[in-house]
Parts: C-alpha cells; sequence; structure tokens
C-alpha cells in the first residue's frame, strides 16, 4: 500500500482536545440516545446549562466508550453548530477530532465506524460487567496503517456522497410522512363530527397478535437465514435497522407460524420501549417478530392504520395504557380496544390520498436500502486500502 503508513492513533487525531465551554453557560447538548447506530447524523439536542460533560465543535466526531453502545455503533459527526460554536454531551462519548495537515475530519469518521477501529476499542474494554468503558489512553497508542491526507479525502469523499443521497432521501421522507400526518390530524381529528361512528381498533384488523423468541421453543438463532426482528430491529422514526436483524431457519419460522409478516403489516412496539411503529414492506420478507412486537394487520385501512398508530392522540392513549412492572409493557387486548371513529367515506378518501405518498416513501427507503449497503460494502475495502481511490 505505497505511501499509507503504520501511525500511533494519538498521532494520527487528537482524543477530547481541549475545547473551551464555561460553566453556567446555556449550550446545545447531545445525549447517547441522539446517536443511531452507524449513523452520521445526530437527531437531535437540547438547550441546556453547561456544568460537566464532553465538549466538541462542528468536524469532531463522537464515539460511545460505554458497553453496549459502543458494540452497537453508537458514533456520529458533527455538522450541525454554527462556526466555533461549542456544544457538549454525555460523559460517555470519546471526542475525536482531526490533526491539521496529518488527517481529515470526514476520514475519521467512517474509520471510527470501521470495524478494524471499533473492534480494537471493543478488546480495550474494562470494568465490571454491564458498565464496561474503553480504556481511552491505551486506544491511542494503538498502531493502524493509514493513508496520506489526500486520500484521506478522497475515501471521505466517496462515501460522504452516498451517505449525503441516504440524507436526502431520508429528509425527504420525513417531509411526505409529515404531510400525510398532518392531512390525518386535519380530517380526522380536528374536523371530527360527533355523528361518526365508532368503533375499536381491533374492528378494522384481521389480526391483533405478538412473536415470541425461537429459545421458547428450543430453537436457536442462526448467522443466515429467514429475518427476525426485535424492538432494537425499528428506530424511533420507524426505519426497518437490518443490522439489527436476527435471523432464524425455515424449520423456525414455520413453527412460528403465527408470528409470520406479511406485506403491510403494521408492527407496535409493546415492550421496554412503546410506540414504535412501522410497516412491513416486501423487501425485508420473509419476516418474523419476537414478543415485544405486536403485528396489527388490517382488514383493508392499512394506511389509515399505520399513520393512526403515529399519531400523537394514538401515542397518548398507548402510552396512558402501560403497565409498569419490570419492564413496561402493553396488551394485545389493550391495543384492540382503543375506541377509534370509522368515518369510512372519510377513511377512503385518505387512502387515496396517501397512496401515492406511501408509494414515493417505499421507493425511497429502498434506494436508501441499496446505498446503505453499497457504503457498507466500500466502507471496510477503503479504510483497509483493499480498494484504492483513483488519485
Amino acid at each position: 500500500m505505497t505511501e499509507w503508513r503504520e501511525q500511533k492513533l494519538s498521532d494520527f487525531m487528537d482524543f477530547n482536545p481541549y475545547t473551551p465551554l464555561s460553566k453556567g453557560i446555556i449550550a446545545k447538548k447531545v445525549t447517547m440516545e441522539k446517536l443511531i447506530p452507524f449513523n452520521r447524523k445526530i437527531q437531535g439536542y437540547e438547550d441546556a446549562v453547561f456544568s460537566g460533560g464532553a465538549k466538541f465543535k462542528n468536524g469532531d466526531t463522537l464515539v460511545a466508550r460505554i458497553t453496549p453502545c459502543l458494540e452497537n455503533g453508537k458514533t456520529a459527526y458533527v455538522d450541525f453548530l454554527d462556526d466555533e460554536e461549542v456544544a457538549f454531551g454525555s460523559t460517555e462519548f470519546i471526542v475525536l477530532r482531526a490533526k491539521e495537515g496529518i488527517s481529515d475530519s470526514r476520514f475519521i469518521f467512517y474509520f471510527a465506524i470501521s470495524d478494524e477501529f471499533r473492534d480494537t476499542a471493543i478488546q480495550l474494554m474494562s470494568g465490571t460487567s454491564g458498565r464496561q468503558r474503553v480504556d481511552t489512553e491505551a486506544l491511542k497508542r494503538k498502531v493502524f496503517t493509514l493513508p496520506p491526507l489526500p486520500e484521506q479525502k478522497a475515501i471521505a469523499e466517496v462515501l460522504s456522497s452516498l451517505d449525503d443521497k441516504i440524507d436526502l432521501l431520508t429528509k425527504q421522507n420525513k417531509t411526505l410522512e409529515d404531510l400525510a400526518q398532518a392531512y390525518f390530524r386535519k380530517w380526522f381529528i380536528e374536523e371530527a363530527r360527533d355523528e361518526w361512528i365508532t368503533g375499536r381498533l381491533g374492528d378494522l384488523c384481521e389480526v391483533i397478535t405478538k412473536g415470541t423468541t425461537p429459545t421458547t421453543i428450543k430453537k436457536n438463532f442462526v448467522n443466515n437465514g429467514i429475518n427476525f426482528l426485535k424492538v432494537e430491529s425499528i428506530s424511533d422514526s420507524g426505519a426497518f435497522l437490518e443490522d439489527k436483524f436476527m435471523h432464524i431457519d425455515e424449520e423456525t419460522h414455520n413453527l412460528l407460524k403465527r408470528s409470520q409478516l406479511k406485506e403491510n403489516d403494521v408492527l407496535c412496539s409493546i415492550a421496554g420501549t412503546i410506540g414504535r411503529i412501522a410497516r412491513v414492506s416486501k423487501e425485508i420478507l420473509p419476516a418474523n417478530v419476537n414478543q415485544a412486537l405486536a403485528i396489527i394487520r388490517a382488514k383493508k385501512y392499512f394506511r389509515f392504520i399505520y399513520y393512526l398508530l403515529k399519531s400523537d392522540i394514538f401515542q397518548n392513549e398507548i402510552h396512558s395504557r402501560i403497565v409498569e412492572s419490570v419492564q413496561a409493557n402493553l396488551s394485545l387486548s389493550e391495543i384492540s380496544s382503543i375506541e377509534i371513529a370509522i368515518p369510512e367515506e372519510l377513511i377512503n378518501k385518505f387512502e387515496l390520498f396517501v397512496a401515492p405518498i406511501d408509494d414515493k416513501v417505499q421507493n425511497n427507503k429502498n434506494q436508501i436500502r441499496i446505498l446503505s449497503k453499497l457504503r457498507d460494502t466500500f466502507l471496510p475495502k477503503l479504510i483497509s486500502g483493499e480498494i484504492r481511490v483513483k488519485m
């Protein structure tokens, strides 16, 4: 690998660099929950009084140093601040910053989500079970074979172009779904009429059921096979996180017949994290789910049910019905019994209105899946030098 050379990480980039921010100042705060595994974008922030924590600026990379966040790939690139603005966040972040003339900030982000870096960091974790953290000082001393600055920038440009397209499609999907949700609210909540027929959610459904864990029938997960979804397989926004899918063999899938998914099933998380909503697309089928996901299969109004479940009024209703025990949970009967208005003529109008919006959203999601797989295929090969970028 011509011109690539071995470098100690502390010589290549700065770890937790000095970044001035006075205590008592109100600044943007990023919590661990705002990082999505292997996603470049930070998903939001809050304004808070700074009293301690990791400090960072645009161009920095945030890496979770605690288990299981590191193993899950919680890493992000800071790009939402004004010039020279300083933000802060969890004490469990490692902040990585490029050294001028030596390293490229975007390359550092892609290097930080590579298996090469992450596996090394994971091996350097220590502490009590369940609270292990990366030994940052030991990580600084690790040596990697890294490209010169011009090639770093070229590698980052290739990977960033894919992420930029993914971000654009993701923003477009949010705009489209927000539009559909706004019409749902206007037609069915703000303009609701007393004379509308009411019923239960279950009246519109062919079935409301849930899955089970393969181990309860003495079956194990496999490395490759039929997709098996858990709550963590779905993001807060309702996207499927395919790197969080488990897998089962065909025999187990057939034994778990009750929870086999069909296209346009709506999933609702009912244990632990309550109320994540996703709609099943044919691209992830065949698939199955565990007991923490409810399967809501509509008789015909699957779009109406999807936007109903995502609405604030439904989310507030299900959260009021949560049973608190060791783990928060929501029963299938509670979901089925939720009272709703059923103005069929207006529901049919809504279904027709949102159909082209949903088609565009699904097409965008398919493109995102393809681009994500392309990026994930190229990333380790580019970071390791197996594939070289033409300069």
